[in-house]
């Protein structure tokens, strides 16, 4: 092989890559590397050590997709649909298990006593308190249940969308889950707090039973502790409602955009009730969750016809299962 060889492989692969590449990939190379650096300089010690490895893994993995996938590196098929999937959207959801060691590693001085006055200038009192007069253990359980049921909720819309949507609905949803992800995982770097729960005296602690031992336990093992501000706990089942309602038309979502809606609307009470969040989080949550919503609907169009006619770029989400000829592609 000649040197002029040599030297003209990687320009055409930096060139197709160009040509291939899709707006939710700029976002999450750019996460993955703004964590990177944050965890970098945080202050030494185990945590920001755990925080540097666990986003150099993320990092490299979503790059190495990126250029293999759209340098066209790896033949297209179900395996290279499939392997994208996992290893361009898997890291930016899972990169909420860095936070457990950055949020901490960065040592940040909490801002909960400010996010708690902002509640009392706006609303008179911070939610939490004022539901406090429902600690009553049929109404925590019910609350604890529907806070509980996040994880599930996320499941259920994100996986099944993954890996059998497609078209537009495909789109609107990865990059919106994309966008908050992202940005909701940002802005708990510069905006650390613990939440009502450690910061206020409350007369008497929650009276649950089995579903909020089950919320205690999932918390306490799995959460970032330091991940109040926006609350996504809001931001994704809001997200999720309205991508059902905007799809209501078609199935399945025609018949369950009110059960994801009544879902949403019981989380979103929880976080304050179960003393977790400000209402000031909430109201980020919602404001994430629109802008998302918003960014998705028109980045999905404008990216709809990639791979479609004389268009030679590679399509967003390539199909992972056949689509029928006289079935008219989405």
């Amino acid at each position: 092989m000649s040197m002029s060889q040599v030297q003209s492989k990687p320009s055409g692969i930096l060139a197709r890559i160009q040509k291939n590449l899709v707006f939710h990939e700029v976002v999450a190379v750019a996460f993955h590397t703004f964590m990177l650096f944050r965890s970098f300089f945080a202050p030494p010690g185990e945590d920001r050590s755990y925080a540097l490895a666990f986003g150099f893994v993320l990092w490299s993995i979503t790059l190495s997709a990126i250029i293999t996938v759209r340098g066209e590196l790896f033949a297209p098929g179900r395996r290279r649909a499939l392997y994208y999937r996992l290893a361009v959207f898997a890291p930016v959801v899972i990169s909420y298990f860095q936070m457990m060691f950055l949020l901490p590693g960065l040592q940040p001085t909490l801002v909960d006593w400010e996010l708690y006055a902002i509640d009392r200038v706006i609303f008179g009192e911070t939610p939490a308190v004022l539901l406090e007069a429902f600690n009553r253990r049929p109404v925590v359980e019910w609350i604890a249940f529907f806070y509980y049921s996040y994880f599930y909720m996320m499941a259920a819309m994100l996986i099944p969308t993954l890996l059998f949507d497609r078209g537009q609905r495909l789109r609107e949803l990865m990059v919106g889950g994309v966008l908050v992800a992202t940005l909701g995982h940002t802005l708990y770097t510069f905006v650390p707090g613990a939440g009502p729960w450690k910061t206020l005296e409350f007369t008497a602690a929650l009276d649950g039973g089995f579903f909020w031992g089950l919320v205690q336990e999932t918390v306490s093992s799995a959460g970032a502790q330091l991940d109040i501000f926006p609350s996504l706990h809001t931001a994704y089942p809001t997200l999720f409602s309205l991508h059902a309602f905007g799809n209501r038309d078609r199935a399945p979502f025609k018949f369950l955009w009110p059960v994801i809606a009544f879902f949403a609307a019981n989380m979103i009470v929880a976080t304050m009730f179960l003393r977790w969040h400000w209402a000031i989080d909430v109201v980020a949550g919602l404001a994430l969750a629109i802008t998302a919503r918003t960014v998705a609907v028109y980045v999905a169009r404008r990216e709809g016809k990639r791979g479609q006619g004389d268009d030679d770029r590679q399509p967003v989400w390539e199909p992972l299962w056949r689509i029928e000829p006289d079935q008219p592609r989405p």
